[in-house]
């Protein structure tokens, strides 16, 4: 071999050695001259001894440790009240279901069933402010309820809210009309022809 060769390899191993000697992980104890203590993993002089640590404790359980899935981050939000925005979203198509639009009303002694409703299911935790002709009243979030009006012109529309009474959505407004037959006049549909009844 050459000799040029083998002192560059000696030259090399030296440079190396004080990385190479120490085993990684060992945990050197400095005490200065005011009494700090400080554990370090660089060593700190060449005559440093590592410190003997003991072994680790481990306490064995038989908890298994929480869930941090995804599967579990979505319990937790299913757990939480659906906010207004979201419960928005799901009643958007709420409306009132009966009458109809425009529904006209012959001799039902002035009572009219006005009916409200969605496609989702509406919790009972939900209520529902109902206005006819423009005056409101509670009622529960899923039903109806059976109104006596006068004959005429009459419309209605509902409002879902939540617990905290806030108005989650409105209704379209529905006109419909009640009319009685009178007493003077023959039912619609008989009439006279020609004179003759």
């Amino acid at each position: 071999m050459n000799k040029g060769l083998i002192s560059v390899w000696v030259v090399t191993l030296l440079l190396l050695l004080p990385t190479l000697g120490w085993p990684e992980g060992q945990i050197y104890k400095v005490v200065d001259k005011d009494g700090n203590v400080t554990f370090t993993d660089q060593r700190p002089s060449g005559d440093a001894e590592p410190m003997d640590l003991p072994p680790l404790s481990v306490i064995e359980s038989d908890l298994p440790p929480p869930s941090t899935s995804a599967a579990g981050a979505d319990d937790a939000e299913t757990d939480a009240p659906p906010t207004p925005r979201e419960l928005r979203r799901q009643f958007r198509d709420f409306s009132i279901t009966q009458p109809l639009q425009e529904e006209t009303f012959w001799g039902t002694e002035n009572t009219v069933v006005v009916a409200w409703g969605s496609s989702n299911e509406i919790p009972p935790e939900l209520s529902v402010m109902l206005y006819v002709n423009g005056e409101g009243q509670k009622a529960s979030g899923q039903g109806s309820v059976t109104l006596t009006l006068d004959r005429g012109e009459h419309q209605v529309y509902a409002e879902l809210r939540d617990q905290r009474n806030r108005r989650i959505v409105t209704s379209p407004t529905v006109t419909f009309f009640i009319k009685q037959h009178s007493a003077n006049f023959r039912r619609p549909g008989i009439g006279m022809r020609n004179g003759t009844p």
